[in-house]
């Protein structure tokens, strides 16, 4: 099925034409924020309970547990409670789950790591300079669901391998860190 039959995309709001005032005190969601929630401590959040009902106004916000996905680096996550009041740009869509047998994990996860769904990206991918991907583009990409227990047991365990990077990835900075600070104070 098609993604447009199970999601909802909604673009994000246009920044360049800033005509509202307050604007300027609103942070907005940026690349570096959706690694970290892909990253972060997603799973320790309980914010599968969100319905995916955000009223007009406020659809440009981010969200707990709503679904983003950037279309400069085709990378989908999940906005943790750390991000939640910024403003979703148009380099960014949400995801608005419509079909009730999918997991906001597993898109994530079909989204980023599936081999089907990257080749599809990458035939469709639209750009001279940086390839794109368009919002009319991602709504047509196939995706096959399988059951929605499956899907959680994926989801759950593709954040969970990303959280377990991350935090290696932290690991060996820091472990970086302390060996050259030792070498320094041995070299003083």
């Amino acid at each position: 099925m098609k993604l447009e039959d199970i999601v909802t995309v909604r673009i994000g709001r246009n920044l360049s034409r800033g005509n509202e005032k307050n604007d300027l005190t609103l942070v907005t969601y940026s690349y570096d924020d959706l690694i970290n929630d892909l990253d972060g401590s997603f799973l320790d959040l309980q914010a599968s309970s969100y319905s995916g009902n955000s009223n007009h106004k406020d659809s440009y916000l981010s969200i707990p547990g709503d679904v983003v996905f950037s279309f400069v680096s085709s990378k989908a996550g999940i906005v943790s409670d750390l991000n939640q009041g910024k403003i979703i740009s148009q380099n960014f869509a949400k995801l608005v789950i419509t079909y009730d047998q999918l997991d906001s994990s597993y898109l994530c996860y079909v989204l980023n790591e599936s081999y089907s769904m990257k080749k599809q990206m990458a035939i469709s991918m639209q750009g001279s300079t940086v390839p794109k991907l368009t919002p009319a583009i991602l709504k047509e990409l196939e995706v096959t669901l399988p059951s929605i227990e499956k899907q959680r047991t994926i989801g759950k365990a593709y954040f969970s391998l990303r959280k377990r990077q991350a935090l290696a990835k932290k690991q060996a900075e820091l472990e970086e860190q302390l060996y050259l600070e030792v070498l320094r104070q041995l070299d003083q």
